[in-house]
């Protein structure tokens, strides 16, 4: 059941045109007659102990080396206040954080292109190798220049390994077992962000900055060389029995065809926007009410929580349910969950809209994880769609707190009618731009 690693068979693909390779409309029922939303009953969506024992050694390991990665991801937590501990300006230590966001962009674009030219696993291996490079010059260089470029390319090598794993675990994953394995991909990020800012902080209080960022380049160096030893190399594809299979010729511009998989995009640039308002605006709008800093604390900890101890298990049922139905409707219930937080309430208010939220985060981002590698109409673009997945999420993330700040200073709580508003623009773009894979 498992495509041998570097094959890049898992699933058949749906075509530009909402057309699945091989001629099966992608609205349609899969092969045998099922109905869309439904597995044949010898594939049913398994739960996520079965998945993990019908994964590959690879794949397991590289969901432990993701969540190691995760755990030891310190730079964007510290380099702001690093920056000021040194004696910059706050302006100047933000202006250095963006250039790590910018670099974070490009590293995700690029890595579509470079993993579908020379493969996932080398990707991650030079990626977290020159990404421990920079961060750990990052502790050695003071003068301000040096640090905006330095940053950049951290943020560019840090992230550029994203793509590629997602890449790996479709090519080592059964389709069908695709939503779970990105579930249990999950379960490790968030369990590593849970635990990494309180390493973070302890190695900081004890030790420096610069050990944090030291310790940072170590993990992500760690991270290189397990892939580079446990993870065997992908065999290279083959047009017919002897022949080498020709050079890469797959372009982002190929993706351009495929209107719905761009209102998918559309959908997870706003979210995103949305999302990150409980990072940039959320605790300005707690301070300005007078409630203290601690409440901000439990919403984002309640958030976490649901996460690590729900999201497995719902997604357990949550997989058996049509991918458009899920995706849309996840996205509509975080736009409005982070909307609850503008309503004139006490206290409370703020952990239903935490929530109402973070439901709409578990029901829809295991599916929006598996999604690019099931939409991509042949294996050698799939990397270039789930590198769009990530340059556009990453881009939401990057422009949204500008957006959010600046509409919470300007017009109050407009911030969150904007965010109800971009969940339910979302929720029409999935309905619209997601097609239920046709999992054979």
């Amino acid at each position: 059941m498992t495509a041998p690693s570097g094959e890049g068979t898992p699933t058949d693909g749906i075509g530009a045109d909402g057309t699945p390779a091989g001629g099966t409309p992608a609205d349609g029922a899969p092969a045998g007659g099922a109905p869309a939303d439904e597995a044949p009953a010898d594939e049913a969506p398994a739960g996520v102990l079965r998945t993990l024992r019908e994964l590959p050694r690879s794949a397991i390991v590289l969901l432990f080396g993701i969540a190691l990665n995760r755990m030891g991801s310190f730079v964007a937590l510290f380099l702001v206040l690093y920056l000021t501990g040194i004696g910059y300006s706050p302006a100047q230590a933000g202006l250095v954080l963006t250039g790590f966001g910018a670099g974070s962009i490009v590293g995700t674009f690029v890595s579509g292109t470079a993993t579908g030219r020379f493969g996932a696993r080398t990707v991650i291996i030079w990626s977290m190798l020159l990404c421990s490079v920079a961060t750990a010059a990052l502790a050695a260089v003071t003068a301000i220049v040096p640090l905006l470029a330095i940053s950049s390319v951290a943020g560019a090598f840090g992230q550029m390994y994203r793509p590629a794993a997602s890449t790996m675990l479709a090519e080592l994953t059964p389709p069908q077992r695709l939503v779970m394995a990105s579930a249990a991909s999950r379960f490790g990020l968030n369990l590593g962000a849970a635990i990494g800012p309180l390493l973070g902080v302890w190695l900081a209080a004890a030790y420096s900055y610069q050990v944090v960022f030291v310790v940072n380049a170590v993990v992500s160096l760690l991270f290189a060389v397990v892939v580079l030893l446990v993870i065997p190399p992908a065999p290279r594809r083959r047009t017919t029995e002897n022949a080498p299979a020709p050079e890469d010729t797959a372009r982002y511009r190929d993706l351009l065809r495929d209107r719905r998989f761009l209102l998918f995009l559309a959908g997870m640039f706003i979210t995103a926007v949305a999302e990150v308002q409980y990072q940039s605006t959320l605790p300005l709008e707690i301070q300005q009410r007078g409630y203290p800093t601690a409440l901000y604390g439990a919403v984002v900890a309640l958030n976490g929580a649901l996460v690590i101890f729900v999201e497995l298990p719902l997604t357990t049922l949550i997989q058996r349910f049509s991918m458009r139905a899920t995706v849309a409707a996840g996205c509509l219930l975080l736009g409005v969950g982070l909307g609850l937080f503008g309503l004139p309430f006490g206290p409370w208010i703020f952990v239903v809209g935490a929530v109402v939220w973070t439901l709409g985060e578990i029901i829809s981002a295991p599916s929006i994880g598996a999604y690019p590698a099931l939409a991509a109409p042949a294996p050698a673009l799939r990397s270039r769609y789930i590198g769009a997945l990530s340059t556009c999420q990453t881009a939401g993330w990057a422009v949204g707190p500008s957006i959010g700040t600046a509409l919470f200073q300007y017009v109050g709580g407009a911030v969150w009618v904007m965010c109800a508003g971009l969940g339910v623009l979302a929720c029409l773009g999935m309905r619209a731009g997601v097609r239920d894979p046709v999992v054979r």
